[in-house]
C-alpha cells in the first residue's frame, strides 16, 4: 500500500488534491504544515511526500530539510507556484529545491500530477 503524505496549507486544495490521490487508490494523510507533517513522519510509514513550499510554521525548504535528516531517500514532490516572489522570499533560484525528487508547478493538471506521483514511485522502487 502507497501512502502519501500530502502538506498544504490551502485546506480546499489540500482536500481536492487528497481526494484525487484517494480516486487512484493511494492512501492519503493531509497535513496543514510542515511541523504537522513531521509528526506524521514519526507516526507512519509514508512512502511519498508532496509538499507545498509557502506555508505557516515551517515552510518547504526547511521541511524539506528536516525530512532529509532522518529519510534521506523517501521521495518528496515539490507542488508549488513558481512566482519569482516566492522563490525570493525562500532565498532558492528556481521552483527545483535542494532535496526534492520531483516539482510540479500549481496550477497543475489533475492528470499531471498522477503521471508525476507514479513516475516517482516507480523510480523509487527500482532504486
Amino acid at each position: 500500500m502507497t501512502t502519501i503524505l500530502l502538506v498544504e496549507d490551502e485546506v480546499l486544495l489540500r482536500e481536492g488534491v487528497q481526494e484525487t490521490l484517494e480516486m487512484f487508490g493511494y492512501t492519503v494523510i493531509g497535513a496543514g504544515d510542515g511541523l504537522e507533517a513531521l509528526e506524521w513522519l514519526e507516526q507512519t510509514p509514508i512512502s511519498l511526500i508532496i509538499t507545498d513550499l509557502v506555508m505557516p510554521k515551517m515552510n518547504g525548504v526547511a521541511f524539506i530539510e528536516q525530512v532529509r535528516i532522518k529519510y534521506p531517500r523517501l521521495p518528496i514532490i515539490v507542488a508549488s507556484g513558481s512566482t519569482e516572489s516566492v522563490t525570493s522570499r525562500l532565498g532558492i533560484d528556481t521552483i527545483h529545491v535542494p532535496g526534492a525528487t520531483a516539482c510540479i508547478t500549481k496550477p497543475f493538471k489533475s492528470q499531471d500530477l498522477m503521471d508525476l506521483v507514479a513516475q516517482v514511485i516507480t523510480d523509487d522502487v527500482a532504486q
